[in-house]
């Protein structure tokens, strides 16, 4: 009997060690590029394991039981370019899901390597574009769970505030930057817009905390010049975020607190049958809610909340939908003190209320033309409004209405586009932007009699494209298109043409040259200037020529280097008229002008990049990279000078380690993390205050024959993460502590005369900040 037991022991082992080791099951779907039907027979392939699955007739797979880690995943189907994924993170209480999108392949030189694909960025530009993936998201230092942080530390960018998210992209001000959100364009998708600004007022580009929670975000295009003609009204820059689908098998669910906020996620099937899913988000602010609860951090009370949804619904004919929205509000309040001794800079006299809020919601529509063309429609509502009044206490403590700014635009956009496969080696997409722009501005200063900025306004604005891709020969692409842009409201337009063309000259190594003519609109605030009697409502649009030429290597599987170099020339910008001033619109980040503009003046930015990346490999990460450029504008009075943000140089470094140990019999699985990101960069520029006229004006007044001659003291910033994962079946948790700033280092923000004091005072940004965060994931 004894030897019995011990036979039947030694037979059910094997079974039992792999039942303790905890998995995680690797779900996906691979689709044809082209014509977005599915690929039966798709090979997916875990290196490290060595094991893999193929696809079935609908081009979904499953790899069951995938011990938690990190992995690189192969795709290969006969005739299509393979595509490689390094660094997938799995873990319990949460499956991944891979959806890509296959083109067919007409050279040798083999695997692709990708972090992401979409069927829209078939044709990926081959210069100036990163891909943020939501993981990343997650493992980046003081990233607080938002791309537009990752992407401040992406070669040729740099953040204008640690207040905020907004990015300036290769010396060009973060207004030329655009927000586009599955698909289309969208307004400024950030809570507390009036975050890091000098004015304090509302922003058109970033804010403090972004409105869309990261429990949502799939993957993020950085795009940073010459972009495609599927990209518009854009000068500098394109954040083209999509939402992930929810999980069609399991429902699963995400709880999230830390500083931030606090975030309750799900997510499952609507239908398993059609693979149809939801995700929804609800997040509210962690400082909101101790503020609600009596206990204040800091002089501001400052509170957000948000809501988030995507519907996935796939379908079983030829045509899936999509349905995804999310709205937030935010409010930030400073109360002076109503003790005079308590009145030690200009602040501390003023009551001071902004709110804000944001909406968007959508619906999108994809539809298989044959086996060569594709039908994808997204039409999508946004809109955003803010309100700040300041009142200045006088001596007798009677508040005094100082300014007061309303602040409303929305948009409808309808994206329409059409994906035809017309041979092996040519391809077509034709498509059109149509949006219609509102805006209602009102800003009052001097005691709310004086108007700087007043309208209600709008139109339609039409952009439509055409791209055509051409394999030239097996190692020569060619991507050619057509990119327009017409104002209804004033009749304003342009005519762009772009083109890229790519020398892949081996495996290992591809050359690329870019140009791209773009044109943006105009800031609501320009439009609508009032103050003096000016009308600028006719302004045409600022344009730009950008040449871009690029060097890829890839130095192992993990490793890859990238160098480019850009020149971008900038015209038809809005300045004073002729010879009165130094002003342009290339330095506006927020705030309005007194004076009537001209399209006459012009700018130029150039520099070279060189970025180096090693993906997870034996727990190790890093990345590097640096940009020296100029940012140079030239306005009414002929004297070209620096822009606001000719930094001249940033260097961006990031290194990141993960310590894993197994414990109970590999029940428990830990992960120790740390990681360390620095940023070493030219301080901007600053103009010279003229005292005298400061004190008497009671407001900051600019020498502009100087403008932009002081430059800020170089910028430097440590941030530290560390984290504790894990994985029990069924679930995972993470504690983590982001650090920034962790040598306290006193970075200058800007100057301004300060009318208490009766002087020239600088600001700093913000010193050291830790926030402590944790995560639970379980199904």
């Amino acid at each position: 009997m004894t030897k019995i037991r011990i036979l039947l022991l030694l037979l059910t082992l094997p079974i039992l060690t792999q039942a303790q080791v905890l998995t995680q099951h690797i779900r996906g779907r691979i689709t044809d590029a082209d014509s977005g039907l599915p690929l039966a027979g798709a090979t997916v392939f875990i290196r490290q394991l060595e094991r893999g699955t193929d696809t079935d007739s609908a081009g979904y797979f499953m790899l069951e039981r995938v011990p938690v880690g990190r992995y690189d995943i192969t795709i290969s189907y006969v005739g299509y370019e393979s595509i490689y994924v390094p660094e997938l993170l799995i873990e319990t209480g949460k499956e991944p899901y891979l959806s890509f999108s296959m083109a067919t392949s007409l050279t040798e030189m083999g695997a692709v390597v990708v972090r992401a694909t979409r069927s829209d960025m078939l044709t990926q530009p081959p210069t100036s574009i990163a891909v943020l993936t939501n993981e990343e998201t997650r493992r980046f230092p003081a990233a607080f769970f938002d791309p537009a942080r990752v992407a401040m530390a992406q070669a040729g960018a740099a953040g204008i505030n640690d207040q905020a998210n907004g990015v300036s992209v290769r010396g060009n001000s973060p207004n030329g930057m655009v927000w586009r959100l599955e698909g289309v364009d969208i307004v400024n998708p950030n809570h507390t817009p009036n975050a890091g600004t000098f004015s304090d007022r509302v922003s058109a580009f970033g804010g403090g905390v972004n409105i869309l929670s990261a429990q949502l975000l799939g993957n993020t295009h950085f795009l940073s010049g010459a972009f495609p003609a599927d990209y518009g009204n854009a000068l500098s820059g394109v954040m083209d975020m999509r939402l992930r689908p929810g999980n069609s098998q399991r429902h699963e669910f995400t709880v999230q607190a830390g500083l931030i906020g606090i975030d309750v996620a799900a997510e499952g099937p609507l239908s398993r049958n059609t693979n149809s899913a939801y995700l929804l988000n609800y997040r509210y602010s962690t400082i909101g809610l101790l503020s609600a609860m009596g206990l204040q951090l800091g002089d501001e009370d400052i509170r957000f909340q948000d809501i988030s949804f995507h519907l996935s619904l796939p379908g079983k004919g030829k045509t899936s939908w999509t349905l995804f929205g999310l709205g937030g509000n935010s409010i930030n309040l400073f109360a002076a003190s109503r003790d005079p001794q308590d009145w030690i800079y200009q602040k501390d006299r003023y009551d001071i209320r902004f709110r804000s809020s944001m909406g968007a919601a959508g619906i999108t529509r994809t539809q298989t033309l044959g086996q060569r063309g594709l039908w994808h429609t997204v039409l999508a509502a946004s809109a955003m409004s803010s309100l700040r009044e300041a009142d200045r206490l006088d001596d007798q403590l009677k508040a005094i209405p100082e300014e007061k700014d309303d602040y409303g635009q929305s948009r409808l956009s309808l994206h329409s586009v059409l994906k035809y496969k017309l041979s092996g080696a040519h391809r077509i997409r034709a498509g059109l932007f149509l949006s219609g722009l509102g805006y209602d501005l009102h800003s009052l200063t001097r005691g709310n009699t004086d108007t700087i900025a007043s309208g209600q306004g709008g139109g339609s604005l039409w952009q439509p494209y055409v791209v055509w891709t051409s394999m030239l020969a097996p190692k020569w692409q060619l991507n050619a298109g057509m990119h327009a842009m017409y104002v209804a409201w004033n009749g304003s337009g342009n005519a762009e043409p772009r083109v890229s063309l790519q020398w892949m000259a081996s495996e290992r190594n591809r050359f690329s040259l870019a140009y791209g003519h773009h044109s943006q609109l105009q800031q609501p605030q320009l439009y609508f200037a009032r103050l003096g009697g000016a009308d600028n409502s006719n302004l045409g649009l600022t344009k730009a020529r950008h040449w871009v030429a690029g060097w890829y290597r890839r130095l192992g599987e993990a490793l890859q280097l990238q160098v480019e170099t850009y020149y971008q020339q900038l015209y038809d910008v809005p300045v004073a008229p002729e010879g009165e001033g130094s002003f342009s619109a290339l330095n506006l980040a927020e705030g309005f002008t007194e004076a009537e503009l001209v399209n006459s003046g012009t700018g130029r930015n150039y520099g070279i990049e060189l970025a180096l990346r090693q993906f997870v490999r034996k727990d190790w990460w890093w990345m590097y990279n640096t940009s020296w450029y100029h940012s140079r504008y030239t306005g009414a009075d002929g004297v070209e000078r620096s822009t606001r943000f000719d930094g001249r140089f940033v260097m961006n470094g990031a290194l990141g380690k993960e310590w894993r140990k197994e414990r109970k019999a590999g029940r428990q699985s830990r992960v120790w993390g740390l990681s360390s990101r620095m940023v070493w960069a030219g301080g901007f520029r600053d103009t010279p205050i003229a005292a005298f006229q400061s004190a008497e004006s009671g407001t900051t007044k600019y020498i502009s024959e100087e403008a932009f001659s002081v430059q800020l003291p170089n910028y430097f910033r440590v941030d530290l993460r560390a984290y504790l994962q894990r994985n029990r079946q069924g679930r995972n948790t993470m504690l983590a502590l982001d650090i920034q700033n962790l040598s306290n280092h006193k970075n200058v923000a800007y100057s301004y005369f300060d009318q208490q004091q009766s002087r020239t005072l600088i600001r700093y940004q913000l010193g050291i900040i830790p926030v402590l965060s944790y995560r639970l994931q379980f199904n």
